[in-house]
Formats: C-alpha cells, structure tokens, sequence
C-alpha cells in the first residue's frame, strides 16, 4: 500500500501502455482495490488534459486557440494558396448558395455556371493576391471606387453560421478522436 501512494504518472504510463495492465492487474499488483486505481489513472488524466485542450480551443480565447490560430494564419498565407482558398471562398460565398439553387431550377447552364464560378475564383484569387503582398494603397483604391455602388442594399449582415458549424463539427471530430488514444 506505501508503495501505491507513492507510484508515480511515467509508472502508471509504463504500466498501461507499454505492459498493457488492466485496472484490475494494477490493483493486484499493488495490494490496492481496483477502485483505488482510476484514481490516478492514466487514463484519467489524460482524458482530463483532453478536455481541457478542447474546452480551450473551443472557448477561442486561450493561449492554446491563439498559438494554432497563429499557425494557421502563417499557413494560409502563401502564395501558392490562393488557388485552393479562392476556389474555397467561391463555393462558400457563391456557389453554395442562391446561384446553386437557380441552377437546379434550369434558370443557369452548366456552361453559364462555369463561367460564373470561373469568374468569381479569379476575381478573389486577384483580391486574395493584393492581400498576400501587401497592396493595400491598392485595396483602398477598390473600395473607394466601389464603396458608392450598392448603396440602396439592406446592410452587410455577416453569416458565420457555416463558419460555426464546421468549427464545432472539427471540435467533436478532434474529442473522438482524442478520447480514442
């Protein structure tokens, strides 16, 4: 029994995972009852750990959310992405929406959908390259061009409810996953 007050987390670590012991053969191993065992287990305390990184990530405030969003950020940032991300934004923004539905209706061809989509993928690809490199005296010049166009519209209302969506599938995706190690 001293020697279970005494047993360490690499002990526990080596017992369940390198050897392979149940709770029961732990127990028996040190004269303790298989009730005593969860209580340091390893089990449980990397279960614990595992919901603490997604209580963070999903709070969205925690130094652990901001490192990886960090990471993210320098990721996505490259050049050779805006291919991919304009491609992306498009199907988000565009095509995924009212213009999907009007094709469906055969009110657009798959011809006028190409041209549609190829159209918004290289606008946002030019859009996405002046953000890359930095143009922003040039993005200024766009909007102050257009910021007098689409004046009578209802106001920009922004639509993140897809943007949660995914986030919280990613974030019960990254649990299971984690609770299977």
């Amino acid at each position: 029994m001293d020697q279970w007050k005494n047993i360490i987390e690499e002990t526990l670590k080596d017992l369940y995972y390198k050897q392979g012991l149940t709770d029961r053969n732990i127990a028996e191993l040190y004269g303790v009852t298989k009730g005593k065992v969860p209580d340091l287990n390893v089990k449980n305390i990397i279960s614990r750990l595992r919901k603490k990184i997604i209580d963070d990530l999903a709070s969205q405030n925690s130094e652990l959310f901001n490192k990886l969003n960090e990471e993210s950020k320098a990721r996505l940032l490259r050049y050779e992405n805006i291919d991919g991300i304009a491609k992306a934004l498009t199907h988000y923004a565009f095509r995924n929406g009212p213009v999907e539905e009007m094709h469906a209706d055969g009110k657009l061809t798959q011809d006028d959908m190409k041209t549609l989509n190829k159209y918004m993928v290289n606008r946002l690809a030019g859009i996405l390259s002046a953000v890359f490199e930095g143009r922003w005296l040039q993005l200024e010049l766009l909007y102050t061009f257009y910021q007098n166009y689409g004046t009578n519209w209802d106001k920009a209302e922004p639509d993140i409810k897809e943007l949660e969506m995914i986030w919280n599938k990613s974030i019960k995706l990254l649990d299971k996953l984690l609770s299977q190690e």
